[in-house]
């Protein structure tokens, strides 16, 4: 309804604009008349007519002249709520309910009319009030290049690491000292070294799997390897004839049959060494290596998958690289090409190479020698990862699976080092003519027994007899130095020969752990180590001399540790001087470690352990100059 405009009246008017709302407040006033203010609420389009109210008018009651108000602004409409960061990611990863269409930014905010009653409605629940979030432009990567940027994101930061250095006393005692530093490490770089970051993988397993992990070296297959060693030659003339002799008497026992197969190719199949040298590996099918005994890797894994499969045993092959005997430690390469095969039992994936099972070869003799390795049966995933690559990550079995840099940095252990312990890393570096590694042996649960290990320097020729002294020991390990000087710049090996426990020692022991050494200093510093042999009934580290020289007249500490005495031996150490005749006794100051201080004249010294009243076994040997 139009009105007359009274003379004297103001009309004002002020607009404001918050997140893309026009909020427009006029306000008329006439003299004799009442204030009135009138509010404008829109977006960019323009704000359309209302729609009436069917409630009928009600009638304009006269009221008293009110006293004239300040003009509040209205409270500003909430913008519609943006998600934060991580409730994007959240809702991105999101599967469980499909996203709820979002109303439209150009819809049309219409005000409520102070004067009409509003129909009674159902309360609806009303939305926690969140702290605002920083507003950020709209995410439109895909899920996997998301979760590389978070996994950028959150290792691209300070990491904090608490070194400890432990260090044997002059009196054999142990000191330790503890130090931190803080590093910045990229997406690509090392929080923590190999060895630590595929502890933090676990092997994979299929929907199947009952919980319970197989302990193959609890089992007893005798049974299955006499079985598999005797088959008449009547029966090795088809791939179906043989498979049938080897499974069907084991039928329902699918670890047994697999047993089988793998001691019958490991007795029966030898390793074409000359057609690995020169490519020519002729055929390669599983009826090809039945006929001629021979193959490579893969008429290995052939063989095993084409005798296991009239089993119903289900086999597939692998194909990777893997450390073997031509890759050197500390290559460029990831290995030579390999292929073995994988398999699952009771729901866990279980790893085969029937190649490295059956025996080794001899690249600089051309040679193979057969040397059954049952290690290589029914392997975790987790362990065969330390020699074989495959070229698929999923063929891993191992949740998540390891990064290239990772199994490079992996140490170049060999089956027996399991036996013994691992050592951090593959590669070793050093300015000062001098290298150190620490070594860990594993003692064995039944009776704290451990293994024992020697070790040797190759370099540029010379095999140098490198020094292994005891640091410390607990409960479940004992921690071992092993020392050596390089002669000169330049790269060589360090190799760790070792026995598990109650082997052999008077036997050369199997080569265990292999180390590139790579000096960047002259050899000028470089001191030979003391002399150290093997002695039955225990082992023990001289302390001191260290050095296979010291100097002549004058007073020399000999300190020797013992440990891991067998039941029954005792350790009865001396010296004896380079006019020979009896060996003089080393006190024993405390359990386990025996020290004498003695001027020692020019010529060769051995510490020897006294095996009767007259009779004695070399320990170590030195020569005072």
């Amino acid at each position: 309804m139009n009105q007359t405009q009274i003379p004297g009246t103001k009309t004002s008017t002020k607009t404001s604009t918050v997140n893309g709302v026009t909020t427009t407040v006029t306000t008329i006033t006439a003299p004799g008349q009442p204030t009135r203010v009138t509010t404008t609420t829109s977006t960019k389009r323009p704000v359309q007519v209302p729609v009436e109210s069917k409630q009928p008018a009600q009638p304009t009651q006269p009221q008293q002249q009110p006293r004239p108000q300040p003009v509040q602004k209205p409270p500003t409409p909430e913008p519609p709520k943006k998600l934060g960061f991580f409730s994007k990611i959240k809702s991105r990863f999101s599967h469980d309910d499909p996203p709820k269409p979002k109303p439209k930014r150009n819809s049309v905010v219409e005000p409520v009319p102070v004067s009409a009653p509003t129909p009674p409605q159902k309360p609806q629940p009303q939305p926690q009030v969140q702290k605002p979030q920083p507003q950020l432009p709209p995410c439109h990567d895909s899920d996997e290049k998301l979760a590389e940027k978070m996994k950028h994101a959150s290792l691209n930061r300070p990491h904090v690491e608490h070194h400890t250095t432990t260090t044997t006393t002059p009196n054999g005692k142990v000191t330790t000292h503890h130090h931190t530093t803080t590093t910045t490490t990229s997406s690509g770089g090392d929080l923590d070294d190999a060895i630590a970051r595929l502890k933090k993988c676990r092997p994979l397993v299929a929907p199947e799997f009952n919980g319970e992990r197989m302990d193959v070296g609890a089992i007893d297959f005798s049974r299955e390897d006499h079985h598999a060693r005797n088959v008449p030659k009547s029966e090795e003339v088809s791939i179906q004839r043989l498979s049938h002799y080897l499974t069907s008497p084991l039928a329902g026992n699918q670890v047994s049959q697999l047993r089988t197969i793998f001691t019958w190719i490991a007795n029966n199949i030898a390793y074409d060494v000359p057609g690995f040298l020169s490519g020519r590996y002729g055929d390669q099918t599983a009826e090809g290596v039945l006929r001629t005994r021979l193959g490579v890797c893969e008429g290995y894994g052939n063989l095993f998958i084409a005798l296991a499969e009239p089993a119903g045993l289900q086999v597939q092959k692998v194909i990777g690289v893997a450390r073997g005997v031509d890759i050197q430690v500390g290559d460029d390469r990831l290995g030579s090409p390999h292929a073995w095969n994988a398999v699952t039992v009771n729901g866990e994936y279980l790893m085969i190479d029937s190649t490295w099972g059956a025996g080794v070869c001899d690249l600089q003799t051309r040679s193979y020698r057969k040397q059954f390795r049952p290690f290589f049966f029914l392997l975790r995933p987790n362990r065969l990862i330390y020699t074989h690559w495959p070229n698929d990550e999923k063929e891993q079995f191992l949740d998540p699976p390891i990064h290239e840099s990772t199994f490079r940095g992996l140490p170049a252990i060999k089956p027996e080092s399991w036996d013994l312990g691992k050592h951090r890393g593959n590669i070793v570096k050093t300015k000062e003519d001098y290298v150190e590694l620490e070594i860990r042996l594993k003692k064995r649960p039944s009776d704290g027994k451990t293994g024992k290990i020697v070790a040797r320097l190759n370099w540029k020729g010379q095999s140098i007899p490198s020094a292994v002294q005891w640091l410390r020991e607990d409960n479940k390990y004992v921690w071992m130095a092993v020392k050596s000087w390089c002669p000169s710049g330049g790269t060589g090996e360090l190799n760790v020969f070792g026995w598990p426990p109650g082997g052999d020692q008077t036997k050369n022991g199997p080569q265990c752990m292999c180390f590139k050494v790579h000096n960047e200093g002259s050899g000028r510093a470089a001191k030979p180590m003391i002399q150290q042999y093997v002695v039955k009934g225990f082992a023990f580290s001289v302390l001191e001399p260290m050095a296979a020289q010291v100097k002549k007249n004058a007073a020399q500490v000999i300190r020797v540790r013992v440990f891991d005495v067998e039941k029954g031996a005792v350790p009865a150490l001396a010296i004896q001087g380079p006019e020979g005749g009896m060996p003089e006794r080393l006190p024993q100051v405390e359990p386990g470690l025996f020290e004498l201080t003695k001027v020692l004249a020019a010529g060769q010294w051995k510490i020897v352990n006294m095996t009767s009243e007259y009779g004695f076994s070399f320990a170590a040997v030195f020569d005072a100059v």
